[in-house]
């Protein structure tokens, strides 16, 4: 056993990551990753007594797709290791569900991983993530902003999913598979410079690693499995002041702030976020100012102060009680959905009254190459035939919009966009949105995605006409 294999054998046992008699999936690209990874655990799987299974995902992407299929067969035949292949159209799929390729493909192959580990009886799905991802990620999250939970993202287990390749770099990798005389695939995209990790991982960290620091990437990982761990107990002690100051009814959470301003503030911060955990889909758009909102209402135990939240939530302190509730805004119903595109659709136009925009009009007719396209406030025009579902409603967690840059057409979250553009956090909630699914077509007042834009392609329109405004027309 060489330097490589004892260092990846110390790892799996130290993280309690397979035990004897299972069965391990892993996910075999081809690329040098997943081949020191299937590689590694073939040579250690008498040591560990597990046995092994391969799946390879064609995303229909790239032309040398079939050549890294045929690559990764014969890889397992020759070790008579049972070998999966799944294909996907994944532009396709990213085009219908309205997601990056990236996204798109990464959903498609945990789809087949789960899929093919639930039909084959494998306990645990083996990814090849290892340091340079790790460290990539991390710089990744701390430029776009993160806490404790983001800097320690990538843990060696999570669920049933195992990384046993955390403890090596792609050095050590490549070095590995040299060593071997084992080749690889090779993914000409992953040299592109297009994507921000791609600038992370070909830029950035070999500049640290060959001007900074022989070493980055090693203190990069160091640094994440701290934050993993100093999260891990923080959520340990967060948990342990919830049950002790918090009460939860399935509608609401009551804190009782005498106990639980003697707290560390961070501490008190990490409740207030489970709060917010507890009564929305999730906190994607929870920020550190709606946590300092909820903090300043308890600066006193004198009289009531409240606060409005995200996700229709109100804060409001009474004495020494903060309760967390569904906010209830007098003659404003956020819940509300209206649905008039399949009107539309059947008899070629539909009206509705939308809360704060004022009367609308939808019309769906054919385009006429060198038709002019309105550029007035109240009316805008989409591509009828890329729309599935339209409707009027509030924003949701996961809602996102295409947005036309420079270098291209990127996805943007709601929340982000609406803070690129300043609308104020009270007001986020009470604006009536154009969307379909949680693909977010107009924001009135401020921008129509990029996603559904009049083209040169366009057959038929649909022309949403606003007759008298309201406060956020446009």
């Amino acid at each position: 056993m060489n330097r490589f294999e004892n260092t990846v054998l110390n790892y799996i046992r130290a993280n309690n990551m397979v035990f004897s008699g299972e069965k391990i999936l892993v996910g075999f690209s081809g690329g040098a990753d997943s081949v020191a990874l299937l590689l590694v655990l073939f040579k250690l799987k008498e040591l560990l007594g597990i046995e092994l299974a391969a799946v390879h995902v064609n995303h229909g992407i790239r032309d040398e797709a079939g050549d890294d299929a045929k690559f990764t067969q014969k890889f397992c035949e020759k070790r008579n290791i049972d070998y999966f292949l799944v294909k996907e159209d994944v532009p396709k799929i990213a085009k219908e569900k309205k997601l990056t390729e990236e996204e798109a493909g990464r959903n498609v192959r945990y789809e087949a991983f789960g899929r093919i580990a639930e039909k084959e009886g494998a306990s645990h799905i083996a990814v090849a993530h290892h340091r340079n991802d790790v460290a990539e990620t991390l710089l990744l999250n701390l430029l776009r902003g993160t806490g404790l939970h983001g800097a320690g993202a990538i843990r060696p287990v999570r669920d049933n999913v195992i990384r046993p390749l955390l403890c090596v770099t792609r050095q050590e990798i490549e070095e590995y598979l040299e060593g071997e005389g084992e080749g690889f695939c090779h993914d000409a995209t992953n040299d592109e410079n297009v994507h921000t990790r791609n600038k992370i991982r070909n830029e950035i960290i070999p500049y640290m690693s060959e001007n900074i620091n022989a070493e980055a990437v090693k203190h990069l990982c160091r640094a994440a499995a701290d934050f993993a761990l100093a999260d891990d107990f923080i959520g340990k002690v967060t948990r342990q002041l919830f049950d002790k100051t918090c009460t939860f009814d399935g509608k609401s959470v009551k804190i009782e702030l005498e106990g639980f301003r003697e707290e560390d503030i961070y501490i008190q911060n990490n409740v207030i976020l489970k709060c917010f955990e507890l009564l929305t889909p999730n906190r994607k758009d929870i920020t550190s100012s709606h946590v300092d909102a909820v903090m300043d209402i308890m600066g006193s135990s004198n009289g009531t102060a409240s606060v409005d939240l995200p996700y229709g939530l109100a804060a409001k302190r009474e004495y020494g009680i903060l309760t967390f509730s569904k906010g209830t805004q007098e003659g404003f119903d956020n819940t509300l959905v209206i649905d008039f595109f399949a009107k539309a659709q059947k008899e070629g136009e539909a009206s509705e009254y939308v809360p704060g925009l004022g009367r609308m009009s939808a019309v769906i007719k054919q385009f006429l190459p060198g038709e002019s396209i309105p550029s007035s406030t109240y009316t805008k025009w989409f591509d009828c035939d890329r729309i599935q579902a339209a409707v009027f409603r509030c924003r949701r967690a996961d809602d996102y919009i295409y947005i036309d840059t420079e270098s291209g057409i990127h996805k943007k979250k709601l929340s982000k966009f609406m803070t690129d553009v300043k609308i104020p956090i009270d007001k986020r909630d009470n604006i009536y949105v154009l969307a379909d699914g949680d693909h977010v077509l107009w924001v009135p007042g401020y921008r129509i995605s990029a996603g559904t834009k009049v083209s040169e392609d366009t057959k038929r329109i649909l022309a949403i006409n606003f007759f008298d405004g309201g406060q956020n027309g446009g």
